[in-house]
């Protein structure tokens, strides 16, 4: 069949849909660049905050009216397909997260017309980048988490088929690989036995050959029994000095209502020894704002350990109640005050972000180039996952001394030194 996929959301949605190209392109079947030239359309669904979910139904009936048929998977089945109503339902078949791989079976259909005409799409050329999922679900019990509901508990994938799937992507030419889940310090606590993150990529670092390994998001109560050795993980060639650590609140008192499973003095603990160790590694974090019951001194607290830790990244949320979760039974705060202490954070960020980049300028590092911007220019990433947008084109999959001019609140500026000419496209 002729099949065209759309995948939204997080980097473990992304993973998802391109393993699901994957093995529809295993079974004979061919991706198309629109849905008007298909038989089936797929949507890999987000579900993590209600204005999320209200475009993702948007976009669906959009696909519904352009496709003869029309898979719809991800967080929001099966939790949520009583909200996909209207024209187009009756060709729409909702296929849960943990049954994907039986898409191909799904659309192996008596009758189906051979597939021509297709454009291959990110068949033809290799990615750059892959996602590679470590485990479906976690063991938190966030009292506001969608996804949690919707993936279940932890089930991890064994060390020996992470392996295998690390060396295909290599195989198949990717020079980034992306561990993700929705705790990636959580893998293997479900697998009697089985070492945990540190020894995982110590396993996996020899499989990596040209590629590069970055480490998606982790929750502090599951990174707590390893720190140390997770730092000294992170020092493997070929591993991104990156950690992705949520702190969501520095309130103790909401992070105790949210069901966290920290304090805030864990998490500045575990930031405190990972850059110790690992004195330039990249912090990113998230903030959920507006949870209900925050008060002005819970925002203020916030906004303390912010400035305090000096992330490089912090990834603002505004508090969305989602159906089925404990906090969606709590009176919200008032939208204005919501969108002024989410306001108030944003431009906090920006200015923290823009003052630890701001310590790169006037520094030579080494760098890879990942992707082509717009002009003539193009994006590296440093040792530690920091993006530089270079003035000069390179191939990507360059290996690049690169010279750091300037820096913004999202980016450092930069230009080519020196060139190792790798380039893999």
């Amino acid at each position: 069949m002729r099949v065209y996929l759309e995948a939204f959301g997080c980097a473990q949605n992304r993973g998802e849909g391109s393993s699901i190209v994957r093995d529809l392109a295993g079974h004979g079947h061919a991706l198309v660049d629109s849905p008007a030239a298909s038989d089936a359309t797929i949507l890999v669904t987000c579900g993590v905050i209600g204005p999320t979910e209200h475009r993702m139904v948007a976009r669906w009936r959009t696909l519904a009216q352009a496709a003869p048929r029309v898979l719809v998977t991800g967080c929001l089945v099966p939790l949520r397909c009583g909200a996909f109503e209207g024209p187009g339902r009756e060709r729409t078949t909702f296929v849960p997260i943990r049954e994907q791989g039986r898409i191909p079976e799904l659309l192996a259909t008596a009758g189906t017309p051979p597939a021509t005409g297709g454009t291959g799409g990110s068949s033809e050329v290799p990615p750059f980048a892959e996602e590679l999922v470590l485990a479906q679900g976690c063991t938190s019990a966030c009292a506001y988490c969608f996804s949690r509901l919707a993936r279940g508990r932890l089930q991890s994938i064994p060390a020996d088929q992470l392996s295998g799937r690390l060396r295909a992507a290599v195989g198949r030419g990717a020079r980034e690989v992306r561990l993700t889940g929705l705790d990636t310090a959580a893998w293997g606590s479900d697998l009697p036995g089985t070492p945990r993150l540190p020894q995982l990529l110590a396993r996996l670092a020899p499989d990596l050959g040209p590629a590069r390994l970055r480490v998606g998001m982790m929750s502090p109560q599951s990174l707590a029994p390893f720190v140390e050795r997770y730092a000294e993980a992170l020092r493997i060639p070929g591993v991104y000095r990156f950690v992705h650590l949520p702190l969501q609140s520095g309130s103790d008192r909401i992070l105790g209502a949210m069901h966290r499973g920290y304090r805030v003095e864990e998490f500045r603990r575990q930031v405190g020894q990972l850059r110790a160790l690992v004195p330039e590694v990249h912090l990113a974090t998230d903030v959920i704002v507006g949870y209900p019951g925050e008060t002005e001194d819970d925002a203020r607290a916030t906004e303390e350990i912010l400035e305090e830790i000096g992330p490089e990244m912090v990834n603002v949320t505004r508090f969305s109640a989602r159906p089925g979760t404990p906090a969606a039974r709590l009176a919200p705060l008032g939208p204005r005050l919501a969108r002024h202490r989410s306001r108030r954070l944003a431009a906090l960020r920006l200015r923290i972000a823009r003052q630890r980049l701001e310590r790169w300028i006037g520094r030579s590092v080494p760098a890879r180039v990942s992707e082509h911007g717009p002009g003539h220019s193009s994006v590296a990433r440093l040792d530690n996952y920091l993006p530089v947008v270079l003035s000069d084109r390179v191939p990507v999959g360059s290996d690049v001394e690169v010279r750091i001019d300037g820096a913004r609140s999202t980016y450092l500026l930069g230009g080519v030194a020196s060139a190792s000419l790798g380039g893999s496209k």
